[in-house]
């Protein structure tokens, strides 16, 4: 999970919604970090106690209601964002957040590529145009070698 870097699961679960919790222990977790702990182990990765996906249920609403009120910073804060956001409005916030290295950015400099905003820095208009003419004057041959067979079908035919 990006949001959890290195641990298997949140303190606060960044979708309460989709978040399962543990019926005996009642801990809760990252929906997908707590699928990828389940395909290591079947413990609670809290107090290690016998859990399995079967087990897990949704938390309570009321956990749910109280959780998506939290204000919490951006995940996006290392590379500058200083926003705090509700929880239930963290994921909207991410997509559009300026600072988020994933973010598609366009190639102002000539070829117009849509690519991450972390790769940009490192890309080379010339590098990729000359791809992409490759990539045409492979798919030209191709087609260039189904029309010359199309034709000696026809004039067998």
């Amino acid at each position: 999970c990006p949001r959890c870097p290195g641990r298997f699961l949140h303190p606060i679960p960044r979708d309460p919604c989709r978040s399962p919790q543990a019926p005996h222990c009642e801990h809760a977790f990252c929906n997908a970090c707590i699928t990828q702990w389940f395909s290591q182990q079947q413990t609670c990765p809290v107090d290690r106690s016998v859990v399995t996906v079967a087990h897990l249920r949704p938390v309570p609403r009321i956990m749910r209601n109280m959780l998506s009120k939290l204000q919490i910073t951006c995940d996006n804060a290392v590379f500058g964002c200083t926003a705090v956001v509700r929880l239930d409005n963290l994921m909207a916030h991410l997509n559009d957040c300026e600072h988020n290295p994933k973010r598609p950015v366009t190639c102002e400099q000539g070829c117009g590529l849509e690519m991450p905003k972390d790769e940009l820095p490192n890309h080379n208009c010339i590098k990729h145009l000359r791809s992409v003419v490759q990539q045409q004057q492979t798919r030209i041959a191709e087609l260039e070698k189904t029309s010359a067979e199309h034709k000696h079908q026809l004039a067998e035919q």
